[in-house]
Order: structure tokens, then sequence, then C-alpha cells
């Protein structure tokens, strides 16, 4: 028997590498396993009663905490990849795969609140779009759109509705070059 996180008592059916944690109802929890030998676990696939694991927390600088993440939805296909850029211990970067498994969109995460206060849409290995929560309300107020590497335009939310009513352009040298408002 061995006592869980949780405070309660569990039979340990395996010893090794491996440590399964079953629930109090027979599902599967948990599987610790211990990559480098050093008798604790840095990697922890969470089952939470399904046969397939819907997040995988690894400690890949083996100091004792997670600091990368990955998420699968049911079927066991990959949704995302969290990490944290700051040697924190949450995520504050997601990656989201395309075609490939080439990166299709990165989230940020900047100010450590849970909110997403920058996005990129990447297609074929560049930044083609770029969403942005200025104001930090947990909404999108700027859109811009990018092309050769360069800010071509940005739309914006200048009145916090959630909706674009202004666009900027820009010249090849990222100068603006017109403000105009969106009809509609």
């Amino acid at each position: 028997m061995i006592q869980g996180a949780d405070g309660r008592e569990y039979l340990l059916l395996a010893r090794g590498p491996h440590t399964p944690e079953w629930g109090a109802d027979g599902e599967l929890v948990s599987v610790a396993y211990d990559r480098n030998g050093d008798g604790r676990p840095d990697q922890v696939a969470h089952h939470d009663g399904a046969r397939l694991p819907s997040l995988v927390a690894n400690d890949d600088d083996f100091d004792g905490a997670s600091d990368h993440w990955i998420h699968y939805d049911d079927a066991g296909e990959l949704v995302k990849v969290g990490v944290s850029r700051h040697g924190g211990l949450v995520q504050d970067l997601w990656i989201y795969p395309g075609p490939g498994g080439q990166p299709a969109r990165q989230e940020y995460d900047d100010d450590g609140d849970g909110l997403v206060e920058r996005a990129e849409v990447i297609h074929e290995g560049r930044v083609v779009q770029v969403e942005v929560d200025a104001d930090r309300d947990g909404r999108i107020d700027r859109w811009q759109d990018w092309s050769a590497g360069r800010l071509g335009s940005e739309k914006l939310d200048t009145d916090g509705d959630g909706q674009p009513d202004r666009v900027l352009r820009y010249d090849a040298d990222g100068r603006v070059v017109g403000l105009e408002p969106i009809d509609g």
C-alpha cells in the first residue's frame, strides 16, 4: 500500500520506471514514468479513467516540475503542445499542429493570467496573421495581415465591441499610408 497525493491509500501493483495510479473506482488516473532513473517521475500521462491520456506532462530539465505539456483529444490525436518559456510552472505558449505536423498556430500568454494576449497563424513556416489582445481584456482587438515577412494591414477594434471598425494600411517600408473606417 502507498499513500497517494490525495491522502488516500492505494495498492501498488507495479514497481520500476512506470508507476500507474488507480482511482477508488478502479479507473486508471495516471501513469508516472522515471525517464532518467533518479527515482522521481519526470513524465506523467494523465488518463482520468480513459484508455488514452488526455495530457502528458514532462519535466524536461529534471528539476521536479513540469515544463512541457502535450494535449490530446479523446481519439488520441495531438491537439496542442504547451511550454513554459520562462521556467515557470505554468504553460505560457501553446503550439497547434497543422498539415504534416508543422505548427499552424502559436498562442502566447505573456503575463501568466491564463489568457492569450497574442496568437500567430502560420502557413508554410511563415507568420501570415497575428491576433493581439492589446488591452488584455481577454478579447482580440487587433488583427494583422502579414505577407513576405511584412505587415500589410491591421484591423482595429477601437470601440471595444469585439469587431474591427478601422483598418490601417502599411507600405513596403512599414509606414502607415492609410486609416479607413470599416463599413458594417
